[in-house]
């Protein structure tokens, strides 16, 4: 597999870059989505990095090279659909590019039981095992999520997504005041998309009749179940649906 590293592709067996894509060290990253050599929200995702770099004290590579960096990578490791890792740290900037699968079911939903478990973050950073470890313990009971609550009873986002909720009849997700990662998928769906941001306490998800699971990389997926509690999947869910797809863009970087 070829990576980009700094300024040039190389084999990812000449690196310290992990099978899974994961370089050594510490930094700041962005998971996007490609789909036919096009990449989604990129220019979301540079602002938020640009942000993230600028907390930890670091620059960016010039916006150039980076796209240079994306673009020689696309056509280096094609992939229908993919996943486009992009890792900064002070010393590298490091992409990857790998196969990604769309879920094609609806997602079963478990709730943390110990806010404890759960750090809040407010930048996308690496090391990421404290987040990828609570997702492989969810699934690892049976579920595809968890949704994570703080220590003031407000439910936040999942190890890897963001969630909206029907409630009442409207699509609402966490306010960023919770203690949740500014992601970029949830800001599409809020200004393009008119879903309510307000706080949603535990004892709210009683209530919610539908939901989704947003990211990035899954763009929107209907849940099935909240803790065995089956959810709608309606016409009005299906057009939200449908509505996040068509307005989450992409385009080529070449």
């Amino acid at each position: 597999m070829q990576v980009w590293l700094n300024h040039e592709l190389v084999d990812v067996l000449k690196t310290d870059i992990s099978s899974d894509g994961w370089p050594t060290g510490e930094g700041v990253f962005e998971t996007i989505r490609t789909q036919n050599g096009e990449v989604f929200e990129l220019g979301r995702h540079m602002r938020r990095s640009l942000a993230a770099a600028t907390a930890k004290g670091f620059s960016l590579p010039h916006e150039e090279v980076v796209r240079t960096g994306i673009e020689q990578l696309l056509n280096a490791e094609p992939y229908s659909i993919g996943r486009l890792r992009l890792l900064f740290s002070k010393d590298s900037f490091v992409a990857v590019h790998q196969s990604y699968s769309d879920i094609n079911k609806p997602i079963n939903l478990a709730v943390i039981e110990d806010s404890r478990e759960v750090e809040s973050i407010s930048i996308k950073a690496f090391p990421y095992q404290n987040r990828l470890a609570l997702l492989e313990r969810a699934q690892k009971a049976g579920f595809d999520e968890i949704i994570c609550v703080n220590d003031r009873g407000q439910v936040t986002e999942g190890a890897v997504s963001s969630f909206l909720f029907r409630i009442n009849g409207e699509w609402v997700t966490s306010p960023l005041s919770a203690g949740i990662l500014p992601g970029v998928q949830r800001g599409v769906v809020i200004e393009r998309c008119e879903v309510i941001v307000r706080q949603i306490a535990k004892s709210d998800l009683e209530r919610v009749d539908a939901a989704f699971v947003i990211s990035s990389l899954k763009i929107a997926v209907s849940v099935s179940a909240i803790t065995g509690k089956a959810l709608l999947i309606d016409e009005n869910c299906m057009a939200l649906g449908r509505n996040i797809w068509a307005n989450t863009h992409k385009h080529s970087v070449g």
